[in-house]
């Protein structure tokens, strides 16, 4: 088995390095201004929004296994939508009946 070459200026030996990412925003700040400017493409609807969210997670999902195109925020954002819509469609179902159990 052959060493590997010391490294120096002309060695083609290049050890595998990882970029490390620093932000200078906060986490909540970040998540919260994506969903605030991802919010008015949803559209009206809360049945459209919700499909079209779970279209959007299922393309961020492969996107995070791809490794390709993959936004760590706008996923986040995504799904803090996705729970705000089902919430709201939740309220409205329980708001049909007095219990709860029946739509309408």
């Amino acid at each position: 088995m052959k060493d590997p070459a010391p490294p120096g200026p002309l060695s083609t030996h290049r050890p595998a390095r990882r970029i490390r990412a620093a932000r200078s925003e906060e986490r909540e700040e970040i998540i919260a201004r994506r969903t605030a400017a991802l919010r008015p493409f949803l559209g009206p609807a809360a049945d459209e929004a919700g499909a079209t969210l779970h279209r959007l997670l299922r393309a961020e999902r492969r996107a995070a296994r791809s490794g390709m195109g993959y936004d760590p925020a706008r996923h986040a954002a995504l799904a803090r939508l996705l729970a705000e819509a089902e919430a709201v469609s939740r309220a409205g179902a329980a708001a049909g009946n007095e219990k709860g159990r029946h739509r309408g």
